[in-house]
């Protein structure tokens, strides 16, 4: 494993910089969903589920066997960015 840059103590291959990943990644998310439901543009609908694809595949890379309750956090959030992203493209 290598050394993470911005935290030398911390490998990059770390349970810890997985779920901080994940968690970047469902912020991500939630702010491509709030852009694309102000825009009602199709390329950023395409982005917004992207994005929520990206986070699911961080979520899934962090899960371990012992239940994270920060990445139990970011399923919901992410769940809950999915539903709003779906009843504006429903919506629309």
């Amino acid at each position: 494993m290598t050394q993470n840059p911005k935290h030398p103590h911390v490998q990059s291959n770390s349970v810890f910089t997985k779920i901080e990943h994940a968690h970047l990644a469902v912020e991500s998310a939630k702010k491509m969903v709030a852009a694309a439901t102000m825009s009602l543009d199709s390329h950023t609908f395409d982005h917004a589920k992207q994005a929520i694809e990206n986070a699911k595949e961080a979520i899934a890379r962090a899960k371990t066997n012992i239940e994270d309750p920060l990445l139990l956090q970011c399923e919901k959030e992410l769940a809950d960015a999915y539903h709003q992203l779906s009843e504006t493209i429903h919506h629309t």
